[in-house]
């Protein structure tokens, strides 16, 4: 389940590089070395899980997940991430695309004692991104994206049970809140741009794991828990410019822990892992994942997992379905070749869908204003929003979600 884990990786070196990495030191389309980093993580996971009194699952044992009670934190894992993403629509039905990526990783056992109120067992990291497209005039085409690392001390972040007996985690004024009825609250500002979501659960969660998905189970002894809620309705207010905004529209959910510096120091290798998550109009989505050989050689291996109206899921594997780049729709940046159009068949059920990005390839100088930085490997990758259209047999169909291609070149991350 290892490209389940590639979003902590952008969290979690983004928000170290972005809080711990000398000002002035590098330009903006250099990296720095993130493998050294992840295997430190690493080492981090060994040290925090030696004296600590671990539920089952969260330090190699996987088990059969529980709601509600995995909604919550799990202090014992020595790494989580929450990711919510979103494709919201204003009152003029123009988009507006939200990422909110918040990972937890643990420093010291939890028997480890220390008096100081500044100590930390601690750490969360944080990346946030919204992008409005240019045909938004009320919103002109605004973007907006920052990074956060913080210690889980003096209230200025953290994960777990809150005063009402909900669930929350946060850095300082982000926050992903889940109440006890079950309802999803989302806060995040910066620079002027304010953002406040409620979010309701119109589909049990689905547990999306490496057997579920490719058909194999994790080799090796790191295990991940890991599950999605793939539609929330989602609902409320943006602020910018001094100027209030309606918003509605579907959101997906990712929440995983465990070892997961273990999975990142793994070794991807020269693997090419591209992500897809798609929500369609009819009520179903698509879980997919496109894996090849970053130099080109061999056969690609895609997999997609699909998501019925009433949360049954299906897997379906490489002789199942077609996921490959369209022929346009390729996209130069810094070295490095992103096929941003693809098109995915699955004759069994009539579906031909075509995935592009949502704000139009030509968005480039937004997508480096989004950039984050390097991940395991130093390789690229770039992560935004798709607009998805096609055909469900006679019937036309469409839908929005994420896309995620992974393991491109050397450099910097582009992202919308």
């Amino acid at each position: 389940m290892r490209w389940l884990a590639l979003p902590l990786v952008l969290i979690v070196l983004a928000g170290l590089a972005y809080g711990l990495w000398p000002r002035g030191s590098a330009s903006d389309g250099e990296g720095f070395d993130a493998s050294a980093l992840a295997a430190a993580l690493a080492e981090m996971d060994k040290d925090a899980g030696a004296g600590a009194d671990a539920e089952a699952g969260e330090l190699g044992e996987t088990r059969t997940l529980e709601f509600p009670r995995d909604h919550g934190a799990h202090p014992g894992a020595p790494a989580e991430f929450w990711e919510l993403t979103a494709v919201l629509r204003d009152a003029q039905e123009q988009p507006v695309a939200v990422r909110l990526s918040l990972a937890r990783l643990r420093l010291a056992a939890a028997a480890d004692e220390r008096a100081s109120a500044l100590a930390a067992e601690t750490l969360l990291a944080g990346e946030w991104m919204l992008m409005a497209g240019e045909d938004a005039k009320a919103l002109s085409a605004l973007s907006a994206r920052e990074q956060r690392l913080s210690r889980a001390a003096l209230g200025l972040a953290g994960a777990g049970a809150d005063e009402a007996g909900g669930e929350r985690v946060w850095i300082e004024r982000w926050a992903l809140s889940r109440a006890t009825e079950g309802g999803l609250r989302v806060r995040a500002e910066t620079d002027g741009v304010a953002l406040e979501l409620s979010l309701s659960a119109l589909k049990p969660p689905v547990v999306l794991d490496r057997e579920t998905l490719a058909g194999a189970p994790e080799q090796g002894a790191s295990a991940v828990q890991f599950y999605s809620q793939s539609r929330l309705e989602a609902s409320g207010t943006l602020r910018a410019n001094g100027v209030e905004h309606a918003l509605r529209g579907v959101a997906w959910l990712d929440h995983g822990w465990g070892a997961l510096a273990e999975a990142l120091a793994g070794g991807r290798g020269q693997l090419v892992a591209n992500r897809f998550q798609l929500q369609l109009n009819d009520g179903s989505e698509l879980a997919c994942l496109h894996l090849r050989r970053r130099g080109g050689g061999g056969t690609p291996i895609p997999s997609c997992v699909l998501i019925g109206v009433d949360g049954e899921t299906l897997a379906l594997r490489r002789r199942d379905l077609t996921l490959a780049p369209t022929e346009t729709g390729w996209v130069a940046e810094r070295g490095a070749e992103y096929p941003l159009g693809w098109r995915l068949l699955i004759p069994a059920y009539g579906l031909a869908l075509e995935i592009e990005p949502l704000f139009g390839a030509a968005a480039g100088a937004a997508a480096r204003a989004l950039s984050s930085a390097s991940i395991a490997g130093a390789s690229r990758a770039w992560r935004g929003a798709v607009r998805v259209s096609g055909w469900r047999e006679s019937e036309a169909i469409s839908g929005s979600g994420q896309m995620d291609l992974n393991g491109y070149g050397d450099g910097s991350p582009l992202g919308t």
